[in-house]
């Protein structure tokens, strides 16, 4: 969900019935601004997105459309197994020169780093962290634009028991091989076909099984196919 928030539009801090307090609306509103601007951002433009592995009651929030970029593109990074955003969520992203500490992954080797976001595409790597520069990301259009509709695939699903649909699509798959969307729907007729693109979502954000997202963007024509180690 996207926020434009304008200084000018702003509404007055004091209620007009309690010039002494602020509304919850209020209240929530500034400790969204709070956190944002602790980390050196404006606060003017926020994103409030929900990472489909993450338990956390309240969205994460993210202040301008690079960091969700950013987002996508992370969440959808093939060598990454878990992302942990607790360094944006607590406020803790420190800021270095021309970078951001925006993220700590897990790789699927079990290699943990942190990850910078940096706009400069000249800036030198560091032993340890990942950058993700503007190039990174303009080079990675389809992959980020795939995963911003695979994200809330998944969590449309997350209040339903996926599990043995999950197996069904896994053993189709390996069956099969490759497969789009719309044929594994086919193959699935009984079942709906929201929860079928939730299950190959949640497949693929486990990195169980791949797709053709990075070069073709994801919908029914999407093609699906397990996992290809080495």
């Amino acid at each position: 969900m996207r926020v434009k928030v304008a200084p000018a539009c702003l509404p007055p801090l004091v209620c007009p019935g309690n010039p002494m307090g602020k509304t919850p609306a209020q209240k929530k509103r500034n400790q969204y601004l709070a956190s944002v601007r602790a980390r050196g951002a404006s606060g003017h433009n926020l994103w409030f997105v929900t990472p489909p592995q993450d338990t956390q009651a309240l969205p994460l929030t993210l202040s301008s459309d690079i960091e969700l970029e950013a987002f996508f593109y992370l969440e959808g990074s093939p060598d990454v197994a878990f992302v942990d955003y607790s360094p944006l969520r607590h406020g803790r992203a420190h800021s270095h020169p021309g970078r951001r500490h925006f993220a700590t992954v897990t790789t699927l080797e079990g290699t943990e780093l942190d990850v910078d976001l940096a706009l400069e595409a000249d800036k030198a790597p560091v032993a340890g962290r990942r950058l993700i520069s503007l190039a990174v990301l303009n080079a990675a259009k389809v992959h980020v634009q795939s995963w911003r509709a695979i994200v809330p695939t998944i969590n449309r699903c997350r209040s339903h028991s996926l599990g043995p649909l999950i197996i069904r699509c896994r053993h189709l798959l390996e069956e099969h091989g490759d497969l789009a969307i719309r044929d594994l729907c086919q193959q699935l007729t009984t079942e709906s076909t929201a929860l079928v693109t939730g299950a190959v979502a949640t497949l693929l954000r486990s990195r169980e099984i791949e797709s053709d997202v990075d070069t073709h963007l994801w919908g029914p024509g999407t093609v699906l196919r397990t996992h290809r180690h080495g």
